[in-house]
């Protein structure tokens, strides 16, 4: 039962980690695993980008930013009609894309499609969330050749406002210091508290010290990678957490044999959690930089 437990734990921190640890959008993870065919598509290295998410697509054919950016490259050779199929397969794996949206527009624009197109600069504004000028710039061309002047002054000011704002804040070097206490760290401190709860139970149940500690050595890599900077706090946490909870809330054994093994399992996983979190903050940063 403990081992089965143990198992479900381990599938559970995989699970979390594939899915919930990293707190950016799908496209902004896919984009930065696509950063070398980005980087040749902004090169200029048309041929050599294609080819690369060409092969992309063909791996993971789920990925929406491939898509958009294979679509690209087919725009600047010349074959529209499959850089468009190409925008309409992204979109049906990821609609909140406004780049996708975006670029549908443009196509539909110069194809004088102009309803189609509107409807998606509108889908492009929405999603984008005022960051960019380029979506409001282009509803405004399409609103304008629409005869609708009204609202395509409005999306000009919109546009020349971002810009303003842009220009307005471009000295500003120092990039804003993110608060200590932020919304990831506060979800991690309640998986270390779950975490913690569930080592001290295997600690009381298991015959052995290789249980706890295998749990506490996955659990504490898992804080490295997911807090590369703050882990040390979550393993503190976990740590006292571990020392609290079996002192205060367990029955220490009479057997001297019973309690030697308890408190190895317990003082072991303590320091296997400063450990395990280091290594998996190495880890990490390894894997950022590489």
């Amino acid at each position: 039962m403990l081992e089965l437990l143990v198992v479900l734990s381990l599938i559970g921190y995989i699970y979390y980690l594939r899915n919930y640890a990293d707190l950016r959008s799908k496209s902004e993870r896919e984009a930065a695993g696509l950063q070398e065919g980005i980087n040749l598509y902004n090169e200029s290295q048309t041929e050599k980008a294609f080819e690369y998410f060409d092969q992309k697509i063909k791996a993971k054919p789920k990925s929406s930013v491939a898509y958009l950016y294979r679509a690209l490259c087919y725009k600047k050779s010349g074959n529209v009609a499959a850089a468009k199929n190409d925008l309409i397969t992204g979109l049906s794996y990821d609609g909140t894309l406004s780049s996708l949206h975006l670029e549908k527009g443009k196509i539909e624009f110069e194809s004088q499609l102009l309803r189609d197109a509107l409807e998606s600069f509108d889908k492009a504004v929405l999603y984008d969330g005022d960051e960019h000028e380029a979506t409001y710039h282009w509803r405004g061309l399409a609103n304008q050749a629409l005869g609708r002047d009204v609202e395509a002054q409005k999306d000009f000011w919109k546009e020349s406002d971002i810009l303003k704002q842009k220009l307005t804040t471009k000295p500003v070097v120092t990039k804003p210091k993110d608060p200590f206490i932020d919304k990831r760290l506060a979800i991690n401190s309640v998986l270390i508290i779950a975490t913690s709860i569930l080592v001290i139970v295997i600690i009381k149940k298991s015959e052995g010290i290789h249980l706890p500690f295998l749990l506490a050595v996955f659990s504490a890599i898992s804080i490295g990678i997911v807090e590369p900077v703050k882990g040390w706090i979550l393993a503190i946490f976990q740590c006292i957490l571990l020392v609290a909870g079996y002192f205060l809330f367990t029955d220490l054994p009479q057997n001297a044999g019973r309690q030697e093994v308890e408190s190895f399992s317990l003082y072991g996983s303590c320091v296997l959690t400063f450990a395990g979190s280091f290594i998996g903050a190495f880890l990490k940063r390894a894997f950022i930089a590489g």
